[in-house]
């Protein structure tokens, strides 16, 4: 097997994988617009992104072994469909707090359940999909195939941010339900035509029952794992700066750029979708034609991620803040694929679901703490949260050199 079949299958998990990158990155566009428009205060935004972000990293490691349970095309459909039903309990409670029925902290704490109820459910989708990917590649293919995976997402987040500032001249909500019926859609596409991966086929029916208090106590442990502690760290805290600069972008249009909602959520949408474009072409060009290894794409993802978030420190326009996204989503395209493929290396085939699992609560752990970070330091002064990213590279940094040395010493 030298490569992902290019068959019907493939392309239907990678479009799936599409549809939840849209979904995510679109909300992440109108987030703030509709925050500010609801009477939230920037930091309660960051608290919503927290809470559900803390939901999701603890459920997908156990999403991922129950792949291996039940099987990659089930947990899939399941994520797929919890996404879309959180996605519209989410909506219909913003609707409640544009029309004046929800307010405050009963509208924040509505907020934060549906959400957090929305990321147990969706945390299903990407360790089912990753697992597909390395059930269908060889060890030599892996970093190619983890590639696709993050091409197909960053796809998904060039369409997201584009349809949501389109959408938002209807409605800052209308948005929200366009990814309902989008990503409902795909869930039946899904159940319907995606067949299951041929390692789940092929492999000896499991001879124990699976259990959720097991699954939780073993993907608790993983996190102390010492093969993949160190790759962890390096994904969890890429996803940290992320996240800061992500979930403070919306804010600081508005601010410095003297924007009104809408044409924040608009101008954040079209610096979002330039981040998925060069993410996209790292990882559907550099990461395919170039076949560096793992250690390589971090250390060109770091120094982008460091120099794009200076430039947006000093940005004097939205054009210039856009060109330092875009460099910001250059590195996060390289290091996805970087820090996905170099921990499914360290482990055997019957542990994919469960790193796969891991792997996929990296944003959300990251995002935990990111958001309210981010949004905290940019009430104290709107340039801290950049500022801080900037010096977090430099540990980073430090990291990943410190991996490329365990993988030499490995050789």
């Amino acid at each position: 097997m030298s490569d992902i079949p290019v068959k019907p299958s493939t392309f239907l998990l990678l479009l799936a994988v599409a549809v939840t990158g849209m979904g995510q990155t679109l909300v992440f566009a109108i987030l703030p617009s509709l925050g500010r428009a609801t009477g939230l205060a920037d930091i309660q935004v960051g608290l919503i992104i927290t809470c559900s972000s803390l939901a999701f990293a603890l459920a997908s490691p156990v999403w991922g072994r129950f792949s291996e349970y039940l099987g990659r095309r089930p947990v899939l459909v399941i994520g797929l469909s919890g996404y879309a039903g959180g996605t519209l309990l989410f909506a219909l409670t913003f609707e409640g707090g544009l029309r004046g029925w929800l307010s405050g902290s009963v509208l924040l704490a509505m907020l934060v359940l549906a959400r957090v109820l929305q990321a147990l459910v969706m945390a299903a989708s990407p360790p089912a999909a990753t697992a597909y990917i390395a059930d269908v590649t060889s060890a030599a293919e892996r970093t190619r195939g983890m590639g696709k995976i993050g091409a197909a997402h960053n796809f998904g987040t060039i369409v997201g941010p584009a349809l949501g500032g389109a959408l938002a001249v209807f409605g800052l909500v209308m948005p929200l339900y366009v990814v309902v019926l989008i990503t409902a859609t795909m869930a039946v596409v899904v159940w319907r035509r995606l067949p299951e991966s041929p390692w789940i086929l092929q492999r000896p029916k499991p001879a124990y029952r699976f259990s959720v208090a097991d699954a939780i106590r073993a993907s608790l442990a993983a996190y102390v794992d010492r093969r993949l502690i160190d790759v962890l760290l390096i994904g969890v805290l890429m996803f940290l700066c992320f996240a800061m600069v992500q979930q403070t972008l919306g804010f600081m249009y508005q601010d410095r750029f003297a924007l009104t909602p809408v044409q924040g959520a608009s101008a954040v949408g079209v610096a979002m979708m330039l981040a998925a474009v060069t993410s996209l072409l790292a990882q559907a060009v550099i990461v395919q034609k170039l076949r560096w290894a793992p250690v390589t794409l971090l250390k060109v993802a770091v120094p982008a991620i460091g120099v794009g978030s200076l430039i947006l420190l000093f940005a004097p326009v939205p054009a210039v803040a856009a060109g330092a996204i875009a460099l910001v989503g250059l590195g996060l395209g390289l290091g996805m694929p970087g820090v996905s493929s170099a921990a499914s290396l360290r482990v055997g085939v019957e542990e994919q679901g469960a790193v796969a699992g891991m792997m996929s609560a990296c944003p959300a752990l990251g995002y935990i703490l990111g958001p309210v970070l981010g949004t905290g330091l940019y009430q104290i002064t709107p340039v801290a949260p950049y500022v801080l990213v900037c010096l977090l590279v430099l540990p980073l940094a430090v990291a990943v050199w410190r991996l490329g040395r365990h993988h030499t010493g490995s050789q």
